[in-house]
């Protein structure tokens, strides 16, 4: 019997993507490639050859959700905002018997799915399977299995200027706004501290292209982290461009960000904002991780920079990677977040081979430390 893989959105930014790592993974599968707009759907299953097929579906309408979701053997949700969507396609494709894989979904899509009993069920679900959430906490552990077997301290410094997508937007402003994480929040001792920190303005780190401003920001998928690797200490921060007009555009839409004020408009002065510092410029994705502790009783760090050039590569290949996981079994029963389950490793030999990916370099030192031939590449 032929394996039907249904991607949600799958024409989009990130679907596509995942569609065709989907499709290449696994070349025995069927794909079910779905939108709202079937003329795109069409156009881009033709690309992926004569093993997608279109479907026309509208998440909003239960009927068509569920025809979407019949026969298939996982559900890959690539459409937004996470806000909009939470549980309504994970519901369609568990009760249609499918797996289930989200790049967006976090802790309200978790709660929702948590009480479902799915690993009674036999079900699995993958949230987060992107770049942040994902990634975010994805690397870490990665640099953790690199040399540091007690990590104690995570520095990070997260930057990203590229397009932005009307459900990227959406999404960023209310994690922004609390419902992903605490600004100005640090981890210390076990617990996470409130205006632990304070925002760098007009400031120069290393990798990071002139002058920029970092914001401190402590997600909940770091504070899970921290708990999980029994760090003592963690400073994560979101890096913009000093002068950034998306900077700028943020302080304007507290609002939005808070659910105060209506969140379409902000996400689109967001994106007009996010466009006109691309402009001339070419986009890229930084992480920057430093990593301290011990490894075999003694005094361990290891710093990690990756550099990519396109946000939505990113995160469409996490999804592909955390699918071909539960196709093959590798994500046990019930609901998961994807950098809590999935192997990294495979994760990152992934990104190393995308051609987006420029740099993927892992040091013995600190980030401070580290040669300087890199910095100013972007």
């Amino acid at each position: 019997m032929t394996t039907t893989i249904a991607v949600l959105g799958g024409y989009g930014a990130v679907g596509a993507v995942a569609a065709r790592e989907i499709a290449a993974a696994h070349p025995e599968a069927r794909l079910r490639i779905g939108g709202r707009r079937l003329d795109e759907a069409t156009r881009y299953a033709e690309r992926l050859g004569g093993r997608a097929e279109p479907r026309a579906v509208d998440l909003t309408d239960p009927a068509s959700l569920t025809a979407f979701c019949a026969d298939c053997r996982i559900v890959v949700n690539c459409a937004g905002p996470s806000y909009r969507v939470l549980d309504t396609v994970a519901a369609a494709a568990l009760a249609a018997g499918a797996d289930y894989v989200d790049a967006g979904g976090d802790e309200p899509v978790h709660q929702a799915l948590s009480v479902r009993d799915l690993a009674g069920r036999g079900r699995t679900a993958v949230l987060t399977a992107g770049m942040m959430p994902g990634l975010t906490g994805l690397l870490p552990r990665w640099l953790a299995a690199q040399g540091v077997d007690e990590p104690e301290r995570l520095l990070g410094y997260v930057g990203t200027m590229d397009r932005l997508t009307p459900a990227g937007a959406g999404d960023y402003l209310l994690s922004l706004g609390g419902a992903y994480g605490e600004a100005q929040s640090a981890w210390r001792d076990g617990a996470r501290v409130l205006r632990a920190l304070v925002p760098l303005a007009d400031t120069e780190l290393p990798f990071f292209p002139g002058t920029v401003s970092a914001y401190p920001y402590l997600s909940y998928e770091v504070e899970r982290l921290a708990r999980a690797l029994g760090l003592s200490t963690v400073d994560w921060y979101n890096v913009f461009d000093g002068g950034s007009r998306m900077l700028k555009a943020l302080g304007r839409l507290q609002g939005a960000m808070s659910g105060q004020s209506s969140l379409e408009p902000a996400a689109r002065e967001l994106m007009e904002a996010a466009a006109l510092d691309l402009f001339g410029r070419d986009p890229y994705q930084l992480f920057v991780l430093e990593l301290t502790g011990r490894h075999a009783g003694r005094p361990a760090v290891r710093s990690l920079v990756l550099r990519g050039s396109d946000t939505y590569e990113l995160t469409g290949s996490v999804a592909a990677v955390a699918t071909t996981a539960v196709l093959t079994g590798s994500v046990p029963g019930g609901v998961h977040y994807a950098a809590e389950v999935l192997d990294p490793g495979p994760v990152v030999e992934r990104l190393r081979a995308l051609p987006a990916v420029s740099v993927l370099d892992v040091h013995d030192r600190p980030v401070a430390e580290v040669c300087g031939t890199e910095e100013g590449e972007l």
